[in-house]
Order: C-alpha cells, then sequence, then structure tokens
C-alpha cells in the first residue's frame, strides 16, 4: 500500500487563513463602530453655535469667568449655586446649547407638542431640581405627548429675555411659548432697538445654513470632524468632563460687590454677611433689599414699561402662529409677613418690610402688566393669587434668605400656568 499524500493540509491552511482574516476585519470593523459610538457620545457636536445661553447671559461681557467661554458658549458646562444659610445647594448641568438639563434637538421630536418656557432664574429654577422648576413640573402635569423646554437664564434681564423668546420662537418651533416674569423685571430698562428683533428671519436663516452644514458632516466618521474642528480652530466639547464654575464667586473675586469693603456692613445680619464674602449666598440680596422697594411701587405708566419687549415678542408669535402666555411671579415680600425676619437680615428696614405686605403700591405691577397683555391680545397669569393661597396654609412657597421659590413654590407657579393651558 502507498502511504497517503500530504497535500491535503495546503487547503485546511487556506481555510484557516480566511477564518483568520475574515476575524481581523470583523474585530476592526467592530473596534472601528465602538470607538465612533464613544466618540460621538463624549464628545459630540452641537447643531450650532449660534444659538447658546452665552449670548443672553448678562454677565458674559463682564464677568472674567465668561471671557474665555465667549467664543466656545457655554456647551455641557456645570453651573453650582447655594444657597448655604437656606441649606440648599444644586449643579445645573447644562445642555449642549447652554441650557439647564434636558438636551434637546433644535427640529421639534415628531408627535409631540413643544412647550418653551422663557425666563431668568425664576425659569431655570434657582433653589430647586430639574424635575422640581417650573418647567419640569408643567412636563409632568402635561404628559408625554408635549415636550417642556427650559431656556431659562439666571440673571437674564427683560431685553435678554425677549431676545432669547423671539429667537426660540423663530427657530425652535413650539406651539406655545410661556414667558416667566420675575417681579424684579419691572420697571423694564430702556427699550432696546428693535432691529435685533426685525433681523430675527435673517439670523434663523444662518442658523439653519450652519444646522444644514452641521448634518452633512454627519456621515463622516467623528474622529475626522473633530480633527477638522481642530485645525479650523474651533472649540472641542466634552459631555462628562465640562468645567463646574461656581456662579457666586468668594471675595476677593472681582464679581463679588464685597470685595475692597473691608469693614463689616452693620445692617447686614453678621452670619448672613459671612456667607456672602464666602460666596455661599447670592451676594447681591443686600443690593436687592436696598432697591426693590422703589422697584416695585414704580408706576410704569410713568417709565419702565415692558411693552415694548411684549409687543416684539408678540409679534414673532402672531407670525409664526404661537400661543403666546406671560406669567408674573412677584417678590416674596409682597406674600406672606414670614418672610419680613428674613429681610430684616439682608438689610431691610422692618418698617419698609411690613408695608412691602401692606401697601398695595407695592403689588401694582401685576395689574398693570395684566392691563398691557389685555391691550396686546396676550394671555396672562398673576401666580401672587395662589402663592398667598398655599403660603395661608402654612406652606412656605419660598427660601427664606435667597428670595427664589422653593420646590413647593415652584409647583404652585406651575399648576396655576397649567391650569391656563387647559383653559384653551
Amino acid at each position: 500500500m502507498t502511504t497517503p499524500s500530504s497535500s491535503p493540509a495546503k487547503p485546511r491552511k487556506k481555510r484557516s487563513f480566511k477564518r483568520r482574516f475574515c476575524f481581523g476585519l470583523f474585530l476592526f470593523a467592530l473596534i472601528t463602530c465602538l470607538q465612533e459610538v464613544v466618540f460621538r457620545v463624549c464628545f459630540p457636536i452641537p447643531e450650532t453655535t449660534r444659538f447658546n445661553r452665552i449670548r443672553y447671559q448678562p454677565l458674559a461681557e463682564s464677568d472674567p469667568r465668561f471671557q474665555p467661554l465667549l467664543k466656545r458658549g457655554l456647551v455641557y458646562d456645570r453651573l453650582f449655586f447655594e444657597s448655604r444659610p437656606d441649606g440648599w445647594s444644586y449643579t445645573h448641568r447644562l445642555n449642549r446649547f447652554g441650557f439647564r438639563e434636558r438636551d434637546f434637538t433644535i427640529q421639534p421630536s415628531p408627535g409631540r407638542s413643544r412647550v418653551v418656557v422663557v425666563g431668568d432664574s425664576i425659569t431655570e429654577g434657582q433653589g430647586a431640581s430639574p424635575a422640581e422648576t417650573i418647567p419640569g413640573r408643567l412636563g409632568q402635569k402635561l404628559g408625554r405627548g408635549h415636550e417642556v423646554l427650559n431656556l431659562g437664564v439666571v440673571a437674564a434681564t427683560l431685553d435678554k429675555v425677549t431676545l432669547l423668546a423671539a429667537e426660540s420662537a423663530e427657530l425652535l418651533a413650539p406651539q406655545t411659548l410661556i414667558v416667566v416674569m420675575y417681579a424684579n423685571d419691572l420697571p423694564a430698562p430702556p427699550p432696546f432697538s428693535i432691529a435685533s428683533i426685525n433681523s430675527l428671519e435673517r439670523t434663523s436663516a444662518k442658523i439653519r445654513q450652519e444646522i444644514n452644514a452641521a448634518e452633512a458632516q454627519k456621515r463622516l466618521p467623528q474622529l475626522i470632524r473633530l480633527g477638522l474642528r481642530v485645525m479650523n480652530d474651533q472649540p472641542i466639547y466634552s459631555q462628562f468632563f465640562g468645567s463646574t464654575i461656581r456662579y457666586f464667586a468668594p471675595e476677593p473675586d472681582a464679581t463679588n460687590p464685597f470685595t475692597n469693603q473691608p469693614a463689616a456692613n452693620p445692617k447686614l445680619s453678621p452670619e448672613l454677611e459671612k456667607a456672602m464674602r464666602a460666596g455661599e449666598i447670592n451676594p447681591w440680596l443686600f443690593q436687592q433689599s436696598e432697591a426693590i422697594p422703589g422697584m416695585l411701587n414704580s408706576d410704569l405708566r410713568l417709565g419702565g414699561s415692558p411693552e415694548p419687549f411684549l409687543s416684539a415678542i408678540g409679534q414673532v408669535c402672531q407670525r409664526r402662529n404661537i400661543r403666546l402666555i406671560v406669567a408674573y411671579v412677584p417678590f416674596y415680600g409682597t406674600i406672606n409677613e414670614r418672610y419680613v425676619s428674613s429681610l430684616k437680615a439682608c438689610g431691610m428696614d422692618e418698617k419698609t418690610a411690613r408695608e412691602l405686605l401692606s401697601d398695595t403700591a407695592y403689588s401694582r405691577h401685576s395689574g398693570e402688566l395684566a392691563e398691557i397683555c389685555k391691550s396686546l391680545n396676550i394671555e396672562f397669569v398673576d401666580t401672587a393669587p395662589a402663592l398667598k393661597k398655599q403660603e395661608g396654609t402654612g406652606t412656605p412657597q419660598f427660601w427664606s434668605f435667597d428670595s427664589h421659590p422653593n420646590p413647593a413654590g415652584y409647583e404652585t407657579i406651575a399648576e396655576a400656568i397649567f391650569q391656563a393651558i387647559g383653559r384653551k
């Protein structure tokens, strides 16, 4: 018998090589896909940088901490707020457009009614978790069929809020736009140039061009897109490695009003002043206690009317067939006498603190604002009656010193707005 030939071993080698090649190809594809997912999740690229919180943040141009952010915008950063005397602290995690928490896209989610809530720190929800804010509570009440966006910006003045509201109406295509006005928004600043509102269509067109260009680039691998941004000196954003900014800096930071004021303020509670100097509570509360009585007692018919601002927003909403609601939140000193001692600790004399509650002149703005909204055919919600009612049951609606609503107060405000939405 002849011995078998060894030639059959060659096909086995070929099959083994094919297996290794296919396995290597599979492994390469798997690593490439995983890398793409990791880079897209960790280093996302916003649809546009033209629509960003930094454009509406009044501190952006004067606060040295914000100077480096003017070019890159506020994207996936973190803002730390606290009021140690009130016992709370929250880190506001910003989304791709610099607004609080929940991420969203320019294009509305299909099958859902979009509701945009615009305003200052009351809207953003200073002193509450994301779910406890006005937009957070409103979203829970409206249900899954609605997409509620929180476009609050701490310290935004009425001119900034107006620009944000008008651009949001033009760009985000909401069915309902809610402008939350706090007591310190009035009297309004001098009317800004309406040219910025009239040019909204051109601005929106530029933003959409930027969005379309970003959409076309999505076909490229994320690593290549990031490389192109580096080559073009464009910022790289990280969803997980963003910086945390203490919004109220301690002295000797230039943004703290107590810097270069070594002497103690005899009008302030020593404990509060210590916290203000340390940035552990809003250091501007003393200035607020001095200014707020005159602000609340001003006659809007003689100056400081918000009518030009609301009219500008109303025109954009009417053109886009958007329902516009203005909600007014009062100053806590006009709601219940429990806050008299708090205002006194913040530097207000007791007589004035008590007059805020007893003298109706300090509550005049809600009525004047209601008349202005009526003349402009804008829906108006005064949340003061609901807040007073809850205070009457023994449930505090505001923090003692910070002067923002607490979670219970935000719930009351959201309920009042929810009831207004349901009336139509």
